[in-house]
């Protein structure tokens, strides 16, 4: 909120400095944003006392004045001024200063006489046209005092940042009040009482409120015979220096009060009112409106709105209807004043994207106590600026009560113990009542503290304890460090699986990225998930950043694949993204599951290396980065062909076990779902149920030793079922080794001639070794002839 401080100080007398202003302000915990200053510059201008005044010696209308500007000696300056005499104060420029137009000043010689400064004018200093002759000062100021602390030019414009809780700082009375508080002082208030002629306003107007809880009062005030026009200069002047356009003098009173008083007002055309009636009713659901920037607008039943008798003419608390507005033919205008809930008015403006002056108030709470005092106010304007003649009386009538805590009750030590320092009770009753909050003994020590209306904030004692401490001062607080033992905090589980698993990714060379969990509705079908998948109830936004995607994501993957696309467009050749976050699952009364994943997503085939030969296709790549972050989460995996993904490739999707649980899948994109997505390159995709590997705890890495002594390495081929999982075999392999089998790995598959059908000859590298000691061969048979049996009993292979 802009506050002119040459408007305030019309409420209320200020310090004599802006900087000490706005450093008590900012201590009591008000934000400044920024401090302009209109008007001329006169930064470059002194004042000057004319001393004497001599003719020129070689020009008739020219004068020798010299003058007092403050220092050691006066100075001799040229004047061509008729007005200029001795004893006269004047406003003056000293060569190397500027004048107000950024004109720099030198010494100059005027007709053989040295001029040693400039006496300027009115014009000159950019305070008026007047150039016949210099400006003179009032008064008697000091020669050598800046000229803007002797005379005001322009005005110092305050921007404030206004808190979501402090409604009543919204206007020139709530800012007068801040300014008591830290300064003293006494508010003075304008004229607000009406003259008042003719009937009741009641004869003419009807007020009803029919959802009380919307709205707690309705004040109307009526003003007959008003002409709409143009406001005056002051008016227009006083608005623009805020930031708001004039319009006419009726609506540049309503806008000129909610500044003041900071009561949001309309005015209605009277005789536009079907039936002379208002009618605060909710909305009716698809019900319309024009409103005042020209939009037709579609209610919903949970928005209030201003209705006569036959359509709704405003939506209460936010703008007025285009069908109702004042226009240069209204000649009654009736004044509304009224104490909207907050909640209804946030909800509605921001549905509706609409935020104005009114609402950007109500959200924040206005004074239901100030709802009549703005009308009188508004009607008492309208009749001097308009020409209007005010109706007697007010139409007045009350919802349900406004919810406001009239008292709390203080412990005045709480105060003390909260802060940590040291308030007497004495310095707490004060602190109080320099926020207009009463507060008198009740029981022993307790203080009973009234809460004035315009204090919607100030709730509980703690509220309280927040104004002693502003108001006292937190920068008295003295600074010390904390006596509380420094306790090491536990990292829970869930996060450091996350951050192990963005780590193993990071590694493996894929980037991480950050996409908005909101995703457009279509997200499901792209994935082409089953009309009954769980996935496909989705949590919906009662507000979207972006219309197209109202809903929260159910899977990580169609983000990913938007941003491959992006990257593609680029001409991004081999593209590696991941992303680690939550998807939202809704369920039927109760808030949304949100499962923790890790996605990957591999676009385009790996180049060629200059020593490495052709790269493995892009399944075995997400293969292995898959088996790679899983060896960085201590989980040791296995690979299960198959999976019932739908936006994998049937043919080509495992899925990725520990143990016999699944923790994640591995396949080829979909080439439906690459479609779908705008993607013509081949893609993988690596997904981590994170929450699953979380629920199987960490398993502790151990140390094994290398062996000092030589390995053996056997070769065998083996006949199985070309259907036989190849992981199966490993794994059993392993396990009839025991001990003396190092390792064991997977170097060749063969189908064709001397292999029968339905067959697979399957290769493996056996290699045998102790820690402690040299193999025998006799050791190294046994074992190998043991694996083999087992091969042919388990798998029914043949040896080749």
């Amino acid at each position: 909120m802009k506050v002119p401080l040459g408007w305030l100080a019309e409420w209320i007398d200020l310090p004599a400095s802006v900087e000490e202003l706005e450093e008590r302000l900012t201590l009591g915990g008000l934000e400044i944003e920024g401090i302009e200053k209109t008007g001329p510059d006169l930064s470059g201008v002194i004042v000057g006392h004319v001393l004497e005044r001599q003719p020129h010696p070689d020009a008739d209308r020219l004068s020798v004045c010299r003058v007092d500007v403050g220092g050691e000696e006066p100075v001799g300056i040229v004047c061509g001024a008729p007005n200029v005499r001795d004893d006269l104060r004047v406003a003056v420029v000293r060569p190397g200063s500027t004048l107000p137009d950024g004109t720099r000043l030198k010494k100059t010689k005027i007709r053989g006489v040295v001029s040693q400064g400039m006496i300027c004018s009115a014009r000159e200093l950019g305070l008026g046209d007047d150039h016949d002759g210099i400006l003179e000062l009032p008064g008697t100021p000091e020669p050598g005092t800046p000229l803007h602390q002797v005379l005001a030019a322009g005005d110092t414009v305050v921007d404030f940042e206004i808190t979501p809780n402090r409604g009543d700082w919204a206007s020139m009375l709530g800012m007068a009040r801040e300014v008591r508080t830290h300064f003293g002082g006494e508010l003075r208030w304008p004229v607000l009482e009406p003259p008042e002629t003719g009937p009741q306003a009641s004869g003419a107007v009807r007020v009803s409120i029919e959802d009380a809880g919307g709205c707690h009062l309705y004040a109307a005030r009526l003003v007959r015979g008003v002409r709409v026009g143009p406001s005056p200069a002051w008016l227009q002047e006083r608005l623009e220096s805020v930031g708001l356009r004039p319009i006419n003098n009726v609506v540049d009173v309503t806008n000129l009060v909610l500044l003041e008083l900071g009561q949001p007002l309309h005015a209605f055309d009277l005789s536009t009112l079907s039936g002379g009636e208002i009618r605060v009713r909710a909305a009716s659901a698809g019900e319309k409106i024009v409103t005042l920037d020209g939009q037709s607008r579609e209610l919903e039943t949970g928005d209030l709105v201003i209705a006569d008798a036959e359509r709704a003419v405003a939506v209460a608390g936010v703008m007025g209807g285009a069908e109702t507005e004042v226009r240069e033919s209204t000649r009654d205008v009736l004044i509304e004043s009224a104490h909207f809930d907050a909640v209804r008015v946030r909800r509605t403006a921001r549905r509706l994207g609409l935020r104005t002056d009114a609402s950007y108030r109500f959200e924040r709470g206005v004074d239901p106590g100030g709802v009549g005092r703005a009308a009188d106010r508004c009607a008492l304007l309208l009749a001097e600026l308009a020409g209007g003649e005010v109706a007697r009386g007010r139409v007045e009538v009350r919802g349900t009560s406004f919810e406001h805590c009239d008292a709390i009750r203080l412990d005045p030590s709480h105060p003390s113990r909260l802060l940590g320092v040291e308030i007497s009770r004495d310095d707490v009753i004060d602190c109080l009542q320099r926020v207009d909050v009463g507060a008198v003994a009740a029981d022993g020590d307790i203080l009973c503290c009234s809460i004035p209306s315009w204090r919607s904030d100030l709730r509980i004692p703690e509220d309280l304890v927040e104004e002693v401490g502003r108001v006292w001062g937190y920068d008295r607080v003295p600074e010390m460090l904390p006596a509380a033992p420094l306790l090491p905090v536990a990292i829970p589980s869930h996060r450091r699986v996350a951050a192990r698993a963005r780590d193993g990714l990071c590694s493996a060379g894929l980037l991480e990225v950050r996409s908005v969990p909101m995703s457009p509705v279509d997200d499901p079908d792209g994935l082409r998930l089953e009309p009954d998948d769980p996935r496909r109830a989705t949590v919906r936004l009662l507000n979207p950043i972006v219309e197209t995607e109202p809903e929260l994501r159910t899977h990580l993957l169609p983000g990913l694949l938007r941003a491959v696309r992006r990257n593609l467009a680029r001409q991004v050749e081999q593209v590696r993204l991941f992303e680690v976050g939550r998807a939202f699952l809704a369920r039927p009364g109760e808030l949304p599951a949100e499962p923790e994943a890790a996605v990957a997503v591999l676009a385009g085939a790996a180049r060629a290396t200059l020593w490495g030969g052709d790269p493995p296709p892009l399944f075995f790549q997400a293969r292995g980065v898959a088996e790679r972050v899983l060896g960085e989460l201590g989980q040791t995996s296995t690979l299960r062909a198959g999976g019932d993904a739908p936006w994998l490739h049937p043919g080509a999707q495992a899925e990725l076990l520990v143990g016999k649980r699944p923790v994640g899948r591995v396949g080829e994109l979909h080439p439906g779902v690459a479609a779908h997505h705008g993607i013509g390159v081949p893609c993988a995709v690596v997904e981590l149920d994170l929450d699953a590997i979380d629920a199987l705890g960490s398993s502790q890495a151990r140390f094994v030793g290398v062996s000092a002594y030589p390995a053996s390495r056997r070769d065998m081929a083996v006949i199985l079922a070309a259907d036989q999982p190849a992981g199966d075999v490993l794994d059993a392999i392993r396990t009839a080794g025991g001990k003396l089998l190092a390792d064991v790995e997977l170097f060749d598959r063969y189908e064709g001639e001397g292999i029968p059908d339905g067959r697979v000859s399957l290769a493996f590298r056996l290699t045998f070794q102790h820690l402690d000691r040299t193999l025998t061969d006799d050791e190294v048979g046994k074992t190998a002839a043991k694996i083999v049996r087992m091969l042919e009993h388990r798998f029914g292979g043949e040896l080749r």
